[in-house]
């Protein structure tokens, strides 16, 4: 089991940017702030933060992107529209668990393995045991949009983000009424893609609840991808002010795995089950902002490493389980235009067996 407790005091001071001066019929200067409204992110800082205020180069994929490219997975949507970023895929579905295998991902030359960070509404989303990523449990279902740091984020985020960040902003309903959304994709290689959604907001209450089901063939022998998942969060709005919500996502699928075509193995399967609940309590004030969130993340892991055709199948398989719970405290305080100041903790518990 390891431990860790990160004490993060920041200071970003901005500079002052000056009104733009406009001349009337008059002849006389009209004052304006701003011509256009630009993107607020949270990702480049723990405060919601315009992209042209942060230090670092800033990707943002709303949630029109993402329902116009229907893919159940972030990953080929985030190879489409963030510059520099690539992602290794193996098939139409499915990308494995192996640190080095499809399902890596790099921002400009940097970032496999341990070095790109995932996270789910700021939460960290890794093996507890191996420190790698589990790219087929990132799903669009739960996605409202996400934000992409390109570049070293690590003084806010820790080690694990030296090559970049990719924060998954989870779904909230913020009309009033019920909407229920249905959609259904069938192609090559005997490959279906289903999804069934249900939003509610009812003055201060809201809920969204997910499922989806994904399963393919692949375009080669052994290369079979199944998946079942769910997401729900409930959230209640006390004020204006202060808000309140409660998540959680399950995901299960299994994988086959040819391997290479001039080494191809036979039985190199996995079953891996995947968890994410969390709880956040959050403030947003002029000057003040703030959040209390807990989150506990679970995996559940069974793998063959196969054998080679003519070879003898194992007769014992990879099993493994590995958990993360994590609390992060922090508020953000303006005390001048153009300054931003944070305090906050970060405790983080991982481990597990295998």
């Amino acid at each position: 089991m390891k431990k860790k407790i990160t004490v993060l005091v920041s200071v970003i001071a901005f500079c002052f940017a000056g009104n733009l001066k406009v001349i009337g019929s008059d002849g006389g200067e009209i004052a304006i702030d701003s011509l256009w409204m630009e993107e607020i992110v949270v990702t480049g800082s723990r405060a919601a933060t315009t992209t042209r205020n942060l230090p670092m180069s800033v990707s943002v994929i709303s949630e029109k992107q993402l329902d116009r490219r229907m893919d159940q997975s972030v990953l080929p949507i985030l190879t489409e529209q963030v510059p520099s970023l690539f992602v290794t895929s193996i098939g139409p579905m499915g990308y494995m668990v192996s640190n080095g295998s499809a399902g890596s991902i790099s921002i400009r030359g940097i970032g496999s393995g341990a070095q790109m960070l995932m996270l789910i509404d700021g939460h960290p989303q890794y093996m507890g045991l191996m420190g790698h990523g589990l790219a087929d449990s990132y799903q669009t279902l739960m996605a409202e949009r996400i934000e992409v740091v390109r570049g070293p984020a690590s003084v806010l985020y820790g080690s694990n983000a030296m090559g970049g960040v990719v924060n998954i902003l989870t779904k909230q309903e913020k009309e009033d009424g019920i909407r229920t959304h249905f959609r259904a994709m069938y192609g090559s290689y005997n490959t279906l893609s289903t999804e069934v959604s249900n939003a509610v907001r009812s003055g201060k209450f809201s809920s969204y609840v997910a499922l989806g089901y994904n399963r393919s063939d692949g375009h080669r022998e052994n290369m079979e991808f199944e998946q079942y998942s769910g997401y729900a969060k409930l959230g209640y709005d006390f004020t204006r002010s202060w808000k309140v919500f409660a998540d959680i996502d399950i995901t299960n699928y299994d994988a086959s795995n040819p391997y290479s075509i001039y080494s191809p193995r036979l039985d190199y399967d996995m079953n891996v089950t995947r968890g994410v609940t969390s709880f956040s309590l959050q403030n947003d004030y002029d000057k003040t902002s703030g959040a209390f969130k807990f989150y506990y993340n679970f995996g559940y892991h069974k793998i063959d490493d196969g054998y080679s055709p003519g070879g003898v199948p194992r007769d014992a398989l990879y099993r493994s389980r590995d958990k993360m719970l994590g609390v992060t405290a922090y508020q953000n305080y303006s005390f001048f235009r153009g300054n931003q100041t944070t305090i906050g903790l970060d405790f983080t518990h991982f481990g597990g067996r295998a």
